[in-house]
């Protein structure tokens, strides 16, 4: 499953490279052009033409020289040393699509004399009016050199059968004909885009900005409030020993008490010291208290009183 995303995101890749380094070049009638190979050529070359939805080849050159495969008897068209195409005083027939060795060369329009020329910038909006001499047809028929007209972006008004284009693309670019004729010649530059459109993607970066910055604090707080947690933790677990309860009670075996509860009690009575024959002194007990164990994680503590 991976493997065909990845080459259906070549594919898209290098297809829209493709379209990319297709180059449109637009000329006026009767200019010399020179066409040159997308790629260095090694050995022969081959030019064709694409126009109307047909290819037709229209010489071949190698080191043995160029033969024509069209009718050519003003001898306009030649080849260079390194493979590029010639062409004397260009005409309106010679616009279409060129290949060199089946590869996409350049998009070449021929304009006619006396055509309208507009150069505008990509995003912008353009309005481009039939010529004076066109029928007089209540909504007329635009058309373009490369036959297609994008509807979404172009719309025909029918109060001054004007065509409108919103937000030109250099795709654009090309001849438009009103009716069959030539109406204008369409150049769209590649430039800064319009005011209309810059906000709405500065509004969009600067929100997914906004949202990636809250997302890192919000892991960041998570990890803070988690090592401090851990650190209490540590500390409470360092107190291995209690304190002796206030309510701890001495118990003399001889004399004290009698305490069913008690937490402590005597161990034994130590032996008297000194000369124990008619002394009336009282016996010095020295009691020895053990501290009940406590249920703890760790060993109990065990305290003498002397």
């Amino acid at each position: 499953m991976k493997v065909n995303i990845f080459c259906c995101l070549l594919a898209c890749t290098l297809g829209s490279n493709v379209a990319a380094g297709l180059t449109h070049e637009g000329v006026k009638e009767g200019t010399q052009l020179t066409l040159p190979c997308p790629h260095s050529v090694e050995g022969g070359v081959r030019w064709s033409r694409e126009s109307g939805g047909s290819r037709a080849d229209i010489l071949t050159a190698d080191g043995d020289g160029t033969k024509k495969h069209i009718n050519d008897p003003q001898k306009r068209y030649g080849s260079q040393a390194d493979g590029s195409l010639i062409i004397l005083r260009a005409a309106p027939s010679d616009s279409g699509r060129y290949f060199c060795n089946h590869e996409a060369a350049v998009e070449l329009t021929v304009i006619p004399s006396g055509t309208t020329i507009v150069s505008v910038a990509e995003r912008s909006s353009i309005t481009l009016n039939c010529s004076h001499d066109v029928g007089g047809s209540a909504v007329p028929t635009w058309r373009r050199d490369s036959g297609e007209i994008n509807e979404g972006r172009i719309s025909v008004s029918t109060e001054d059968t004007a065509l409108r284009i919103r937000e030109a693309e250099p795709a654009d670019s090309g001849l438009y004909y009103c009716d069959g004729e030539p109406a204008a010649y369409l150049n769209v530059t590649k430039g800064q885009r319009s005011d209309r459109a810059f906000p709405v993607q500065s509004f969009l970066i600067g929100t997914g900005l906004l949202f990636l910055l809250s997302i890192l604090i919000l892991i960041a707080a998570c990890f803070m409030w988690r090592c401090r947690s851990s650190r209490r933790g540590t500390d409470k677990q360092l107190h291995v020993y209690d304190e002796i309860p206030a309510g701890a009670e001495l118990h003399l075996r001889n004399g004290g008490s009698n305490h069913s509860d008690a937490t402590y009690d005597t161990i034994a009575e130590l032996p008297q010291t000194g000369n124990t024959t008619g002394s009336s002194q009282p016996v010095n007990n020295t009691y020895v208290l053990l501290e009940k164990p406590k249920a703890s994680r760790s060993r109990p503590d065990r305290c003498s009183f002397t």
